[in-house]
């Protein structure tokens, strides 16, 4: 018998795995029966959706539907790379965090953090997307200017949070992954944050520079070794495969 997540029912199926505690949930007469649990299947998102997780969880996404398309940051030179020179001028206030099915599309040359994570062409029709796991997908979840930012705008809502390291842990993991983080998962995160802290605290103005990324700034008076580090912890959350994948 076969038993798929989330149990929907029992279907006919080869006799694989002993019954655990799954029995508990079951009829009785399935106790000496034999199911085979379906493994969960995670597909990441689709590439404008990427982007949307990194603003919902920092608190920086506007929800506004309809409207012109907008123009978000993205890495310089990329629009003489087509035959025609363009202007990209970056869109400001709240169209800068507009959802990604409204970023403005030049067929010659489409935002790499889009292009990256497999949105397809405007040159031929798209019946199916591809899913594709490159290092360059990582690197965009690091550097790009507006999951910096996302980064920054989460650690700084982290260290609003009342209490010490350990609630500001489970509050970013609540935020990011909507799950709290097991025992090991919040020792590497807070040991993350502490070297991170030891770094930036030989390094003010590399603290300064990453503070300072995006449309939003600190306020006056901010701590910003301490913003620096919880912005890396907040880089390596919205990197994990969990964060950008559905079921």
């Amino acid at each position: 018998m076969r038993v798929t997540p989330y149990a929907c029912g029992v279907s006919d199926a080869a006799d694989t795995a002993p019954v655990g505690a799954l029995t508990a949930l079951a009829s009785p007469h399935l106790a000496t029966a034999r199911v085979e649990v379906t493994p969960l299947v995670l597909v990441r998102l689709d590439a404008e959706l990427v982007r949307d997780v990194a603003l919902a969880a920092s608190g920086l996404l506007v929800p506004k539907l309809g409207g012109p398309p907008v123009f978000p940051p993205q890495p310089d030179g990329v629009m003489s790379l087509g035959q025609v020179r363009r202007e990209w001028k970056v869109s400001t206030g709240e169209d800068r965090y507009r959802r990604g099915l409204y970023t403005f599309l030049f067929r010659a040359t489409p935002p790499p953090s889009l292009n990256v994570f497999d949105a397809p062409d405007a040159f031929s029709t798209c019946t199916r997307r591809i899913r594709s796991n490159t290092p360059l997908q990582s690197l965009v979840l690091l550097n790009d200017p507006i999951h910096v930012e996302a980064a920054r705008e989460l650690a700084r809502h982290a260290l609003e949070t009342p209490g010490n390291d350990a609630a500001r842990v489970r509050w970013i993991f609540r935020r990011a992954l909507q799950r709290d983080p097991s025992e090991g998962e919040a020792k590497v995160l807070a040991s993350l944050v502490d070297g991170q802290r030891r770094h930036f605290k030989g390094q003010p103005a590399d603290a300064a520079s990453l503070v300072a990324v995006g449309g939003f700034k600190p306020a006056p008076g901010t701590d910003a070794v301490e913003l620096a580090a919880w912005t890396g912890g907040a880089r390596a959350l919205l990197n994990l495969h969990e964060t950008i994948t559905r079921d």
